[in-house]
Formats: structure tokens, sequence, C-alpha cells
């Protein structure tokens, strides 16, 4: 999105040099955002090569690209979870102010919608409303992080009178809410946030910016390593509800896991059925495909009572668009300064003081600070004095979880070949089949296997509406880890393979 003036005049939306000195006049250097903009491969165009020969049945991508949030020095993870210990207390507490000067914003500061945009564009609001409560128009504001939250916090601080520079680690605006141009898609990649989330308020908010999304109703089928489709019995999900429910019961929070083995929940039956796989199979394609994904984290560090089994019931609508024409419209009328990574933050009953990385200083009346909750846990920014008792527990007890997203496009969806012969799931497990003549069950949009553990949780099959032959694969906790540390080319051999069981002809 374009950000000039008038012409001959300076553009509104100005970023700032990286130099932040705390002296009175600042030099405001007037530019657009630069995007990356690599020509995309139309799907009409006609092949100059033969196309590689399939890998076990699956055929080599025409484009990838993949995220590596755990990696990210400015994020160190994709979203908060409720770790052990974890309360929705607990993420109120880090959000209240500290000493009348600081306030901490960000999704880990919901207790509403965490680990979302919604949350995250909430904590913002919330975050400037109590700037607003503590301070007076005209006031100097630092917003520390030009993500949702932080650029919410800005946008209504402006709107409200005070004077607010946003300070921005990275070259780029958006924070943990990516879209690239990727070489060999025709529509834009998002390495972040995937799906809207049920918020009204958060979906008319990108509509209202011209980000498209679809209706995105989970249709979800699992594959055996062989192939074969099988519908998906309650054996998982049920488990995990008698570990929640024994869990409630104890005088202090233990883990899933802990939950699933001393409620007697787990271990399942390692005997498989009729169809090769065995209550203990669903048992860990539930946790694989729903628990990792939905938190970024191992059963051993998952709150049992405060872990959420719907939340992927929640996933609002596909972003089909492109979420940083959001983030544009929310930096238009902004002052940030990117590439400036804020060390430590002073404050006292004055004023706020920021040390940047390049040794400079800026300071301000207050701030918000909305850099993600993984970077909070490391000394990456020191606080001076140190945060109240209250805010660090929460720091230390709420998790940060890795979840990582890999968009595959191909010549052809081969996965959607006979989709609609996958069985419909039993209300139990001695219902029939499908009988003659009824309605065939709904193209499944996403993937999942079961009777291994795939380094993919699920694939979801962004194309499935527009005909484009795209898969995003959501890889989550160790399997994210584990993943990132590859290269490229040894990371898609790994998530070729686990779309083996989808292949029209796997070998």
């Amino acid at each position: 999105m374009e950000s000039r003036g008038a012409p001959g005049g300076m553009a509104r939306r100005t970023f700032l040099a990286a130099s932040l000195s705390g002296i009175a006049t600042v030099v405001l250097a007037s530019c657009t955002w630069p995007e990356p903009s690599p020509s995309p491969v139309p799907s009409s165009a006609p092949a100059t090569t033969a196309p590689p020969a399939p890998t076990n049945g699956v055929p080599a991508p025409t484009a990838m690209r993949r995220s590596r949030w755990g990696a990210d020095p400015f994020s160190r993870g994709a979203f908060s979870f409720d770790a052990v210990g974890t309360t929705p207390e607990l993420r109120r507490a880090l959000g209240q102010p500290v000493g009348g000067r600081l306030v901490i914003a960000g999704e880990a500061t919901d207790a509403e919608n965490p680990g979302s945009l919604a949350g995250a564009r909430a904590s913002g609001t919330r975050a400037a409303a109590d700037i607003a409560r503590l301070g007076e128009a005209g006031e100097r504001v630092a917003v520390i992080g030009a993500g949702v939250a932080g650029l919410t916090a800005a946008r209504d601080l402006v709107d409200a009178g005070f004077e607010v520079v946003v300070i921005e680690a990275r070259d780029r605006l958006g924070g943990r809410a990516h879209s690239v141009a990727a070489t060999g898609f025709e529509r834009p990649v998002e390495l972040g946030a995937v799906f809207t989330g049920d918020d009204e308020a958060m979906i008319d908010a990108l509509h209202e910016a011209s980000v498209d999304t679809v209706p995105f109703a989970a249709e979800v089928a699992a594959a055996t390593t062989a192939g074969l489709r099988v519908p998906i019995p309650p054996t998982g999900a049920e488990a995990i509800a008698t570990a929640k429910h024994w869990a409630s019961t104890q005088p202090r929070d233990v883990s899933l896991a802990a939950a699933l083995a001393d409620s007697g929940a787990a271990p399942l039956p390692a005997e498989p059925g009729a169809d090769g796989v065995s209550p203990a199979d669903w048992l860990a394609h539930t946790i694989n495909s729903g628990v990792a994904p939905s938190t970024g984290a191992a059963t051993a560090v998952i709150s049992a009572v405060q872990y959420d089994p719907t939340r992927l019931e929640h996933l609002g609508e596909l972003i089909t668009g492109r979420l940083s024409d959001y983030i544009d419209e929310l930096a238009e009328p902004l002052d940030i300064a990117v590439s400036s990574v804020v060390t430590s933050i002073a404050y006292n009953d004055r004023r706020v003081s920021l040390r940047l990385d390049s040794g400079e200083s800026l300071n301000a009346d207050r701030a918000i600070v909305t850099v993600p909750l993984g970077v909070l846990k490391t000394d990456t920014v020191r606080f001076s004095p140190a945060l109240p008792l209250m805010h660090q527990r929460a720091i230390s007890l709420l998790g940060m979880g890795v979840v990582d997203t890999v968009w595959l496009r191909f010549e052809e969806a081969f996965w959607r070949a006979d989709a609609s012969d996958a069985p419909d799931a039993p209300d139990d497990a001695d219902a029939p089949g499908v009988a003659p003549g009824t309605e065939p069950a709904p193209a499944a949009n996403v993937l999942t296997v079961v009777g291994e553990l795939s380094p993919v949780a699920a694939w979801i099959d962004a194309g499935i509406d527009s005909g484009e032959p795209i898969l995003v694969g959501i890889i989550a906790a160790a399997q994210a880890i584990r993943l990132e540390a590859l290269d490229d080319q040894a990371f898609q051999a790994a998530v070729l393979d686990a779309l083996v069981p989808f292949a029209t002809t796997p070998g």
C-alpha cells in the first residue's frame, strides 16, 4: 500500500532513521514500505523442462516457502500457550501497567483470545486505553514493536492526541503477521497467521482493509501410512476429556501428559483394528494433529486444566488476500523506526528511556512494550528497575509454542483424487458405514496421518475453493524445532515424505 502525501510534500507515514537519540527534533525519512515482489510463475505457463520424477508417488512441488518462527530472534516462537501453572489471571497480570509508565501488550496478555490476531488487536486497544488513562494528550509515547498489537495501540493513541513513535527491530512491519510475494505462487503467502479466528470484529477489520477471506469449515480426513482413508473415531478426544476432568479435581495444575497417565486415560490398547489402526494410534493422532498445532508444545508442559481442545474448531476464515494490507493500513499515519533493536528499558516516575543496540537512546513519557513472550523470556530486553514480581512470574510460567507453516504448490492437486470416497465418521464405534444413496461426505480440506508420527501435523488444502493446487503444512512443537534446523533440500524431502499417504498411487 502506498503512503504518499500531496505532490511535493512529505508522506504522512514516515520511517525514522536508525539513529534515535533523545533530542527534541528527529529528522524523518519519507519513504514507502518496500515489499518483495518477485514475478510469480503463471500456472498456465508451459513447462520448459520435464517435471521431476515423483518420489514415493508424490510429485515434486513447483514452489515452496517456509517459516522458521522458533529460530527468529525477534519472535522465538509462534504464539503463547498455557503451560502448567498458567491461568487467565496470569495473562491479565502481565498486561497491568508498571509504575504508571509502562504497559506490556501482545497476544500473550489477552485472556480471551491468546495466540491469535484478535488477541493481539484487543491487547493493543487495552494498552492504549491504559496509557490514555494514565497520561495526557500531547505526551510522547514509545511503542516497541510494529506488529498488530503495537500498531493498533499506536493508532489509538495518535487518534487520542498523543505523540507516538513506533520502534521495530525488524526491517519490515507486521511482526508475526508476514505476507510475502513468493516466486511460483499467484497469491500472497502468509508465513504467520493463515486463519482469521472467529472474532467477527477482527474479520470485519480485515475486510475493511480489503484483505480477502473465505469461510473455512474444517473437514478433517485421516489416512494410514498405506494410504487408506479411515473415519476418525472419538477415541483420542475422549481420552483428552477424561484427563482434563481428572486434572480439574486435583489440588494443583498438572501437565496434560501426567493427567493422561494418572487418570487412566492412557495408555490405550495397542492392538490394531480391522483398518490397522489401534486406540493408542488414535490418541497419538489427536495429540499430533490437534494438541501440537494448537499449542506448539509437548503434552509434558501443557496445562491439563487450561488446554482448550476446541481451539481448532474456531479457525474462522481462511485468509486469501494479503494480511500485510491490514498492517499497512494501521501503519499509514504513524512514525515508525525500523531496524531499531531496543536492548534496555529504564523507567522512573517521570519518564521512560530506551537504549538501542546502536548505543543511542530515546526518551518518552510512557511506553508500550509489545515484543513477543519468547523474547521477554530472554535477556534480549533488560528492564531497569526489574519488572514487578507478578509480571516476572507471568513471563516465566506462560509458554511460547513453536508452529511453522510450509506452502507447497504443485502442478496438480493429486491429494484431491477420490476425496469423496472417504467415509463419514461414525457417531460411535459400532455405527454402520455410509448407506447407499446418502449424500457424499464434503471434500476433505484438512489432511492428517494416523499410525505414525508425521512431521507435518496437518495439511490445509488452501486452494480447494479456487481450484489452485496449494497445500499449507502445519508443523508444530518438537517437529517444528527439528525441521527448522534443516536446509531447504532436506526440509522439502521430509515434508514430501509426509504426503505419501495422500498420493494418488502411493509407493
